[in-house]
């Protein structure tokens, strides 16, 4: 066999059969009873307060009644690209609602420390083009992805009409008046032509059924609610309350694994309770180059995603052998 067909040898390096037995060993220890309980946050009293909004009180109003032409529900990135075309369109009657404070959709709700998103900025930020921005970082900040779509919503406007800290309860289409009548949990009764759902999953939150929780003499919030107020600083400040406190964190899936090391740099003491074990790969993040700016063409936003899908499908033929030739 030659050189080159050594290269080409496609023979694992590992034995198949004993990290398909390993897998099974961890997948066994997940079916347990119980393992995927979760409190019911909506009707439980004693834990509804985990949903409670920390970052925009709630504003007392009297329930509205209108006619518009489109009612949004959800305020995150899909919404705030709908009311965009909404706005480009010259459809100026339209209401986003949200149970959220404000715009953001996760990324209102999670503030925690550390929070990022591993999807590439450039990519994954809409209309830094449109915006004249770029992103910081290769993988951006939870605070700099917020404020870039507070500023599209502020650039069109589209928070005039919205409802925040509003759920709907009911959409029913009236055939006889070919029209939406939604109802919310503040008495809103709102008749619409057009209803879309930009919902997501990723506002929602979990809490575990773990037994005795209830009788937890500390304080205690859910990451998707950070308490500044209770561990001081700020998104990307340092938590100034933290110092003479032991803290225990309850999971170590990406959320946990980002939080991780801000705690352990403020707390007194970090106690970490893991169920199962995470797979972590190196983030490989950095700050974005000052000549990245300088290179930008017309365009170059909705380029980019093409642009790395070719050599994604370079990296992989080449990784399979592809332009070698065998001896």
């Amino acid at each position: 066999m030659t050189t080159e067909e050594t290269e080409m040898d496609d023979t694992p390096a590992f034995d198949p059969e004993v990290v398909r037995a390993r897998y099974l060993r961890e997948r066994d220890k997940r079916l347990v009873p119980g393992r995927t309980a979760i409190r019911d946050l909506a009707h439980d009293e004693a834990v509804r307060r985990y949903r409670d909004d920390p970052f925009t009180p709630m504003v007392e109003r009297d329930p509205i009644v209108d006619e518009t032409d489109v009612v949004v529900l959800g305020g995150g990135i899909a919404g705030i690209l709908v009311g965009v075309e909404l706005r480009k369109a010259g459809v100026d009657r339209f209401r986003i609602v949200d149970q959220a404070g404000g715009i953001g959709g996760t990324w209102y709700w999670n503030r925690y420390p550390g929070v990022m998103c591993d999807v590439e900025a450039s990519i994954y930020i809409p209309m830094l083009e449109e915006l004249g921005r770029v992103p910081a970082h290769r993988y951006a900040y939870g605070d700099e992805i917020l404020s870039h779509l507070q500023a599209i919503a502020e650039r069109y406007d589209l928070c005039r009409d919205a409802l925040f800290h509003t759920g709907v309860t009911s959409a029913t289409w009236d055939e006889a008046a070919l029209r939406w009548v939604i109802e919310t949990d503040r008495g809103d009764r709102i008749s619409a032509r057009s209803y879309v759902l930009a919902v997501g999953i990723l506002n929602l939150l979990k809490l575990p059924a773990i037994p005795g929780m209830e009788d937890f003499g500390g304080h205690s919030f859910h990451s998707a609610r950070w308490d500044y107020a209770y561990t001081g600083g700020g998104p990307g400040q340092p938590m100034t309350e933290l110092g003479d406190r032991v803290v225990g964190l309850v999971g170590t899936g990406a959320t946990g694994i980002q939080c991780v090391a801000p705690l352990a740099d403020a707390a007194k003491h970090l106690y970490v309770f893991q169920r199962t074990p995470s797979a972590i790969g190196v983030r490989g993040n950095r700050p974005t180059d000052p000549s990245f700016a300088e290179q930008l063409r017309p365009g170059w936003q909705r380029e980019r995603p093409r642009l790395r899908r070719r050599v994604a499908r370079r990296v992989v033929w080449r990784r399979r052998g592809g332009g070698r030739r065998r001896g």
